[in-house]
């Protein structure tokens, strides 16, 4: 297939998903806190934009997922769909999508020194 390519908006800038809808979600009974935070219930998340996955392990919340894959299978709850679908292609068929994930890295911060 074709190489994905980054389009550029209007102004020339290039225009980055954020691949998150930044709300939160029931992740089931395997992701759930021990208490509520911030009135919050414990079996909810908010989801973090994918920027930054690379570089981010361990992964969950909590730091409980030594790799991608094995945090995609702890979803539940309202995810189970998405991961039961993960969880049915072959390894050739994951394989792509791990290597996505993985060149999602976040730009480092530029420090500009005082003088």
């Amino acid at each position: 297939g074709a190489t994905p390519r980054l389009g550029r908006n209007l102004q020339g800038r290039y225009a980055v998903a954020l691949y998150s809808d930044l709300k939160r979600h029931i992740m089931g009974p395997n992701l759930r806190d021990s208490r509520r935070q911030h009135g919050v219930s414990a079996a909810q998340f908010q989801t973090p934009p994918l920027w930054g996955l690379a570089r981010s392990g361990p992964y969950l919340h909590d730091g409980r997922a030594a790799t991608i894959q094995i945090a995609i299978m702890e979803h539940s709850g309202e995810a189970s769909e998405v991961r039961d679908r993960y969880a049915a292609l072959s390894d050739d068929e994951r394989a792509p999508l791990r290597i996505f994930l993985t060149s999602l890295t976040r730009a480092p911060r530029m420090i500009v020194p005082r003088y």
